[in-house]
């Protein structure tokens, strides 16, 4: 087999999050202590841009850009998927091997983890040397790998202020019902994490539906009827895969008309949609902090040579012993082959029996990955 190739590549797959260029920056710094990588190229038009050969000099940016990124929400390289049939494969090899491509770092979601195997696979299929390492970035938190997602702690945050400001106007406004549609397809992390927006003065959301649990609609009108007569509002908060028992929909518009009608009150329904994923406002610093070392933890192990790893962050059990508030992250790595391609679920001790509402060891999982508590609000007495 000939040498490896002395630059790399960065290449981002599926949606970006708050803080996916705080990676990119971490992969970019790191590489300029590594003797061993040349030059840093990136994928500017998702990983379609490999196939057409579109790829930038990253290490030939401004500094001052690349301090930058830290701050920047989303990422500068498109994350456009392409599903790559096998024909593809010898177009995407020659591609790295003019560009003398010797190190793949392929961040993202489940996208990013299905094709590092693509890669991995037509790289030793060509016998063509190449390390290559995912970093899993989700705000969704869909990658079953560590303990969370770099992401996922910023949208979470996003998520939680939008529920409780949701509240705030709902039990001021004409419309006392509203529905907060979270991103989450199959995974109710985003949905679960509206939980952490309760406390003395905000009691909602009063029902928070996820898809991995699907509801009783007749106990879930009897929960918001009660709720309503209590706080004289409701707000519940569901997802575009939420079901109930009998297989049917329960995603925003669905939901918000049947409480309209089944409670008798005027209603309305609000979908943050990508915003949750890069809202830089609710950015967590944990977040881009650990979004910025599992960037520089993938260079260090490429430079040990250590391909088919996917970079994770991981969560001490010790910090408490060391006055971390019981909390403290560090950098992991998990073998791709241990990695699944399905979406990481919510576990069933994380939901309530009757799938309306999440339970107090959810929210002590997520709770520190927030950065701290919401803006504290008034009311009366």
């Amino acid at each position: 087999m000939a040498e490896r190739g002395e630059n790399c590549l960065i290449a981002v797959a599926g949606h970006p999050t708050t803080v996916t260029n705080a990676t990119i920056a971490g992969i970019i710094d790191e590489t300029g202590q590594d003797a061993n990588i040349s030059e840093v190229f990136g994928a500017v038009a998702g990983v379609q841009g490999i196939l057409e050969g579109k790829l930038v000099d990253m290490g030939a940016q401004k500094r001052k850009s690349i301090e930058g990124l830290r701050r920047t929400p989303g990422s500068v390289l498109s994350g456009r998927h392409r599903v790559f049939s096998e024909s593809d494969a010898t177009a995407l090899i020659e591609v790295l091997r003019a560009n003398e491509i010797g190190v793949l770092f392929m961040l993202g979601g489940l996208p990013a983890i299905g094709l590092l195997r693509y890669f991995i696979d037509a790289a030793g299929k060509a016998d063509y040397p190449l390390t290559a390492l995912g970093i899993a970035l989700s705000a969704e938190n869909d990658v079953a790998a560590g303990d969370h997602t770099p992401g996922y702690g910023s949208a979470a945050r996003f998520a939680a202020g939008a529920a409780r400001d949701a509240g705030r106007a709902s039990a001021a406004d004409e419309q006392p019902l509203l529905v907060l549609e979270c991103l989450g397809a199959q995974t109710g992390w985003l949905a679960a994490s509206t939980a952490l927006a309760r406390d003395a003065h905000n009691p909602a959301p009063h029902a928070i539906i996820t898809p991995e649990r699907p509801v009783d609609l007749e106990n879930l009108v009897e929960d918001l009827q009660r709720a309503y007569h209590k706080h004289g509002y409701v707000v519940a908060v569901t997802t575009e895969g939420a079901k109930d028992t009998n297989g049917n929909s329960l995603d925003g518009p669905t939901l918000t008309s049947m409480l309209s009608q089944r409670l008798n009150i005027a209603g309305r329904y609000d979908r943050p949609g990508s915003l949750a994923r890069v809202g830089q406002a609710a950015v967590a610093r944990a977040d881009s902090d650990n979004a910025y070392n599992v960037g520089s933890l993938a260079v260090r192990l490429a430079g040990d040579e250590c391909s088919g790893y996917v970079v994770t962050v991981q969560r001490d059990s010790h910090g408490g012993e060391r006055g971390d508030k019981g909390y403290k992250s560090v950098e992991g790595t998990a073998r791709l082959e241990q990695v699944s391609d399905s979406p990481r679920l919510l576990p069933a001790e994380y939901l309530s029996e009757n799938g309306t509402n999440v339970t107090d060891a959810f929210l002590d999982w997520a709770r520190p990955l927030m950065g701290g508590a919401l803006p504290e609000y008034s009311s009366l007495d």
